[in-house]
C-alpha cells in the first residue's frame, strides 16, 4: 500500500495552472503501482450490487463479476478509490483551499501504464475589501423620516375597517371596493374591538407611532441597501460559479416555498407566466452572483474584525429553529444561524452603527 510520504511526493508532481473565476486545474499522473492493488477493493464493490442468473446479488463469483464488468470499469473505480485518500493530500501539499466537489478526468488509462489526471475546482477566492469600505456609511445618509400626518392614521383606518367589512361579509368584492355606507363606524367601540385600546384616540395615538417606526425601518433598510450596493460596486473580486450556484439554488428553493404556500405547484406557476425554469434559473442569476459577491466580503469584513456569533444567541435560535423544523440537521441549522449573525455584525459595522470588535494580537 502506498504511505503518506508517497503520496506527499506525488502531488509535488502535479503542475497547477489558474483559470478566471478563482478557479484551478492540477495535471498529472499516479504510477499504476498506487493503483493496481486498489482494483481487487473495486472488483468487491462492484459485485456487491451485481446480480446473474442462478446468483442472487452479493453472491456472484468475482471472476464473473470481472468478465461484466470489465477491465476499464474495474480500474476506473480503483482510481476513484485511489483518489478518496489522495485529494486531501494534495490540497495540503500544495497548500489549496477547495471548495466543492472536485471535478477529476481520467486522461489516460491502460493496464500497466502511469494513470493521466486532469483535476479541477473552485478554490475559495483571495478577497480585499475596497479602499474606505469602513467609511461608506458616512456617504451614504439616512433619509429623514418626517411626522406621521393625521391623514395616513385616518386612512389605516380606514384600511382596517374595509377589512372587517369584508370579513364579515363573506364576499369576493376586494377591499378596494367596499361601500362607504358598508364601513363599520370608526369610534371608540371600533377601536376597543381591535384590542387593548382605551378609546379611539388611544387607538390613534399607537398607530402613529407603530407607522413611524414602520418608516424609521424601512429608512434604515433602504440605507442599509444603498450602503451594499456600493461595497459590491467598489469590490474588484472574481466570485466562483460554484458560490453563485449555491446562491442561486437558494433564491429558487425560497420562490418554490413562497409558491406552494398559495396552493400551487412550482410547474403551474412557470406555466402561468410562460417561462421555464431555466429562464427564471437565468433571470435571478445577477442576483445570485451580488448575494454571493457580498456574503464573501462579510466573510472578509468579520474574519479581519475577529467577529463571531455569540453561543447563547446561536443556542437560542437553535431552540426556535428545531421546534418548527425538527427534521433539520442540527450542524446545519447552526452554520445557517452562525452565519447569519455574524452577518449581521459586520453589516452593522459597515453602517457605522456598531464598534469593531478587539482583534486579538
Amino acid at each position: 500500500m502506498h504511505t503518506e510520504e508517497q503520496l506527499e511526493a506525488l502531488a509535488k508532481s502535479f503542475t497547477k495552472k489558474e483559470f478566471p473565476e478563482s478557479e484551478v486545474e492540477l495535471v498529472g499522473e499516479v504510477p499504476f503501482t498506487l493503483i493496481e492493488p486498489l482494483q481487487e477493493k473495486a472488483l468487491q464493490h462492484f459485485a456487491q450490487d451485481i446480480e446473474l442468473p442462478g446468483f442472487r446479488r452479493g453472491h456472484v463469483p468475482l471472476d464473473m463479476v470481472k468478465k461484466r464488468v470489465g477491465d476499464v470499469m474495474i480500474l476506473e473505480e480503483a482510481v476513484e478509490f485511489f483518489m478518496r485518500d489522495f485529494y486531501p493530500i494534495l490540497l495540503q501539499t500544495l497548500t489549496i483551499d477547495a471548495v466543492g466537489r472536485p471535478d477529476i478526468r481520467i486522461t489516460k488509462l491502460a493496464l500497466g501504464n502511469p494513470v493521466g489526471l486532469t483535476i479541477r475546482f473552485a478554490v475559495y477566492p483571495e478577497v480585499t475589501l475596497p479602499k474606505g469600505w469602513d467609511t461608506l456609511a458616512k456617504e451614504i445618509p439616512q433619509d429623514v423620516v418626517l411626522s406621521i400626518e393625521d391623514k395616513e392614521v385616518d386612512d389605516a383606518l380606514i384600511a382596517i375597517a374595509r377589512a372587517q367589512a369584508k370579513a364579515s361579509s363573506a364576499t369576493s368584492t376586494p377591499e378596494s371596493e367596499v361601500k362607504p355606507e358598508d364601513l363599520p363606524p370608526i369610534n371608540d367601540a371600533f377601536a376597543q374591538s381591535l384590542g387593548a385600546f382605551t378609546d379611539l384616540a388611544d387607538l390613534k395615538a399607537k398607530m402613529k407611532e407603530n407607522l413611524h417606526m414602520e418608516k424609521e425601518q424601512k429608512a434604515k433598510e433602504a440605507r442599509r441597501g444603498k450602503i451594499i450596493e456600493a461595497l459590491i460596486e467598489k469590490a474588484t473580486l472574481a466570485v466562483p460559479s460554484i458560490f453563485v450556484d449555491s446562491e442561486l439554488e437558494k433564491i429558487m428553493s425560497q420562490m418554490r416555498e413562497d409558491i406552494s404556500r398559495y396552493n400551487m405547484s412550482f410547474d403551474d406557476y412557470l406555466k402561468r407566466i410562460n417561462k421555464t425554469e431555466e429562464d427564471v434559473r437565468s433571470e435571478f442569476r445577477d442576483q445570485a452572483g451580488k448575494r454571493a459577491k457580498l456574503q464573501l466580503l462579510l466573510n472578509k469584513i468579520a474574519s479581519d474584525q475577529k467577529m463571531e456569533a455569540e453561543k447563547e444567541a446561536v443556542d437560542e435560535e437553535m431552540k426556535h429553529a428545531l421546534e418548527h423544523f425538527p427534521e433539520a440537521r442540527p450542524d446545519l441549522v447552526r452554520i445557517h444561524i452562525e452565519t447569519v449573525l455574524r452577518n449581521e455584525k459586520a453589516l452593522r459595522l459597515l453602517e457605522g452603527s456598531a464598534i469593531p470588535e478587539a482583534k486579538n494580537e
